[in-house]
């Protein structure tokens, strides 16, 4: 949104102008008296549009800012805090104030705390005139797992930093633990779980790690190069089935019947899926590396859903369903 100098004081700015203003405005606070070139660089923005912020900020914020000639940079001449969120526009509080809802997935993560105190630092003194929102959207529960704070920090300053991780793994099964050393590439969020991908060097080779396994983590000062493609999502085949993986790329053929038919349509499982349509069944067939995550899909769907690709699937879902046989003759 525009503005100029006939505009009064409660215009509503959006949220990629607050984004800028709040760094300008930790920078001048910080009291390091940067200029025009430091907040163009730090915004990656242009000198015309920081002048316009700056501009904003001194005559519509009310925000004490001066040029100081002496230090070639920015200062407050007294104590200021900017109130940004009499300055949002309604339709980004209303996104700000929803996103605070759709978070939720994830409150026992440190990055729920941290989203939220932003969100209410912008928002807070609106949220209750805009109600109507937060009212009417909500997020289903589920599976809680907690995350512990320094567990996160480090984590988080190894990514900073590109250092090496050491730490004592425990495997899904619960069975074995080993410790690993790890180049951290991203956390991966995944419905309300929080995993850490990177390049594993006890396996020689990129894995996905549950943060809730994870013990006795040590930042090392090793570095390590981080690679130019580190994008955890360019290792799913084109397919959207969570937080997992494998190296080997695969093409999968799946009939599902009855009701499950038409939920199976309603979703986008994979980039190049295809749907195939007879009286009694629907095929979709598409390519992933997330081996695990559909073997899960498809035996969820229980008596409605069966593999045809690869093999290891087919017979892997066979076993399953002479399991689930035999123990139709267990005692109850």
């Amino acid at each position: 949104m525009c503005y100029n100098k006939n505009m009064n004081k409660q215009t509503k700015i959006t949220y990629r102008m607050i984004e800028r203003l709040s760094k300008i405005h930790e920078m001048v606070k910080s009291g390091t008296f940067p200029n025009s070139n430091d907040f163009a660089k730090e915004t990656e923005s242009s000198a015309a549009t920081i002048s316009r912020d700056i501009e904003y900020m001194r005559d519509r914020m009310n925000a004490p800012i001066k040029y100081d000639y002496n230090q070639k940079g920015f200062l407050y001449t007294k104590n200021y805090e900017p109130n940004f969120q009499n300055y949002l526009s309604e339709k980004d509080l209303n996104t700000l104030i929803a996103a605070k809802n759709l978070l939720s997935h994830y409150k026992n993560t440190p990055i729920y705390k941290e989203a939220c105190n932003l969100i209410n630092l912008i928002s807070e003194s609106s949220i209750n005139k805009n109600t109507a929102l937060i009212d009417r959207i909500t997020v289903a529960p589920t599976e809680e797992v907690a995350i512990n704070q320094n567990l996160w920090n480090v984590i988080q300053d190894a990514l900073n930093r590109n250092l090496i991780l050491k730490f004592d793994y425990t495997n899904r099964w619960g069975k074995q633990t080993e410790q690993r050393k790890v180049h951290p590439y991203q956390i991966v969020l995944d419905n309300g779980i929080c995993y850490l991908f990177g390049f594993d060097e006890l396996r020689n080779e990129e894995r996905i790690f549950s943060l809730s396994r994870m013990k006795n983590i040590v930042l090392t000062e090793q570095k390590f190069d981080l690679p130019k493609d580190f994008e955890f999502n360019n290792r799913l085949g084109n397919s959207n089935f969570g937080g997992f993986f494998s190296n080997k790329k695969e093409h999968y053929k799946i009939e599902f019947y009855g009701e499950v038919r038409t939920i199976i349509k309603e979703r986008k499982w994979a980039e190049n899926q295809t749907f195939k349509e007879s009286k009694y069944k629907t095929t979709i067939e598409f390519e992933s590396t997330q081996s695990l995550k559909i073997k899960s899909w498809v035996l969820s769907n229980g008596c409605k859903a069966r593999p045809i690709k690869p093999d290891w699937l087919f017979e892997e879902w066979k076993q399953n369903v002479l399991e689930m046989n035999r123990m139709l003759n267990w005692p109850l």
